[in-house]
């Protein structure tokens, strides 16, 4: 009865250490679900940044991750459980009564020799290190995609007044042309042309106002605010235009702090343990055993010890051992990869960013000026009667042309500007 008493002492309390657990893993979940945050309307980058914190979908799945890791530290660093077994047995035969019966209590504690604990946290700890690094370069790559889906949405938005813009020339131009009509000052030829071409205007600006739509969805998308795209517009303007090009002050330590960089390191400083611990295991563990042992047949109680250690008879470790190097070097290797791509992106980045900066200098500076001058020349020419209808045309179609490609330079350069300065100075840029 004394077994029973004390076995049913230990049901109690694993039934409240998981009672305890339960609600901790409760209280862990409602404070990981929260409600995402209502954006205001326009949106500047600099709430978008902000944002993007709050309610981007890979960061909170990042920063989940984060507590995976932390959990893990917390199951690494501690040390194994102790057995306890119970048995009634009876040593005489044909006589099964409960008072004869040998009643034995045994408790069993396994002792890690090796600093197996120790390896195992220190393994825990650097993958931590590695999932808020993870953190860090997640938050850079979407930074990276805010970029690009904001400075579209801006980029849209103004091709998409322009095409209005466009629309309402093409109307007061064909309004002009059937007041002409009526005094017989124009052929009906013409006004048709009007038409024909105010009704590609209206077109364009059709496939314009699809366009900034499709630029919202994918704002909305790098937010995580789905339900809320077809509201979002952008306040900013384009990044204003730098010279020279921002340069670190050391470009390899630049890259060196890249958080994806630190994060690698941080894993092979993980595998290094584990490495470690695979080498550990051939220290032998001690397991320890004490037992007492009610026996009527022998006149009362008796005690023991025991002590057991594994005999490395059939495994040796050395397939642990052989799989930790070469885990080990598979993230070495891909650490010096991911380095060489780093250098790479960040020269292709630089080139970019050049590139852009020309391209956007050579419209201001030589396209619009000359395509403006051109449009108003045929639209004075062709009041007095000097130009056609075509050639109004034309310079329109240019003039308008031009001014979209101005816009789509000055976003590519406005990404550009970002992608370089996330890729070696690690910097938020508020427009």
């Amino acid at each position: 009865m004394r077994v029973l008493r004390i076995a049913a002492a230990v049901s109690v309390v694993l039934i409240a250490a998981t009672g305890v657990n339960a609600q901790t893993v409760a209280s862990t979940s409602a404070t990981t679900s929260t409600p995402l945050p209502s954006p205001t309307n326009p949106l500047s980058y600099r709430q978008c940044l902000d944002l993007l914190q709050q309610s981007n979908r890979a960061l909170r799945n990042a920063r989940l991750q984060l507590d995976v890791s932390r959990a893990e530290v917390r199951r690494a660093d501690v040390a194994p459980n102790p057995s306890l077994s119970a048995s009634v047995s009876n040593s005489t035969a044909r006589r099964y009564q409960v008072p004869d019966s040998d009643w034995i209590i045994r408790v069993e504690q396994l002792f890690e020799r090796g600093g197996k604990r120790g390896l195992r946290t220190a393994g825990a700890r650097a993958l931590e290190r590695a999932a808020s690094l993870d953190i860090r370069e997640t938050a850079r790559q979407q930074r990276l995609a805010l970029a690009q889906a904001y400075f579209e949405l801006v980029a849209t938005q103004q091709a998409q007044a322009l095409a209005l813009e466009t629309v309402a020339g093409h109307e007061r131009l064909r309004l002009a042309a059937e007041r002409r009509l009526l005094a017989g000052d124009i052929a009906a030829v013409d006004v048709s042309r009007l038409r024909v071409e105010e009704g590609r205007a209206r077109n364009e600006a059709r496939s314009a106002a699809a366009a900034a739509e499709q630029a919202r969805i994918a704002l909305a998308l790098t937010l995580g605010i789905e339900t809320r795209a077809t509201a979002l517009t952008a306040s900013d303007e384009f990044l204003p235009l730098e010279q020279p090009v921002p340069q670190p002050h050391d470009l390899e330590l630049a890259l060196a702090r890249r958080p994806d960089v630190a994060a690698l390191i941080a894993r092979i400083e993980a595998l290094e343990q584990a490495r470690a611990l695979a080498l550990a295991q051939r220290t032998r563990d001690v397991t320890l055993g004490v037992q007492t042992e009610r026996a009527p047949s022998l006149g009362g109680n008796v005690f023991g010890i025991s002590a057991s250690i594994p005999l490395f008879l059939n495994n040796d470790f050395s397939g642990d051992i052989a799989r930790a190097d070469a885990d080990l070097s598979i993230a070495r290797e891909e650490l010096a990869r991911v380095r060489g791509l780093i250098q790479a992106d960040a020269a292709r980045a630089r080139a970019l960013l050049q590139s852009a900066a020309e391209r956007v200098r050579r419209i201001d500076q030589t396209s619009i000026p000359a395509a403006s001058q051109a449009a108003q020349a045929i639209e004075f020419a062709f009041s007095r009667g000097a130009a056609t209808l075509t050639d109004l045309f034309d310079a329109r179609r240019q003039l308008a042309a031009v001014r979209v490609e101005a816009l789509a330079a000055r976003a590519d350069y406005s990404k550009a500007v970002l992608v370089w300065r996330e890729a070696v100075l690690h910097e938020e840029v508020n427009p």
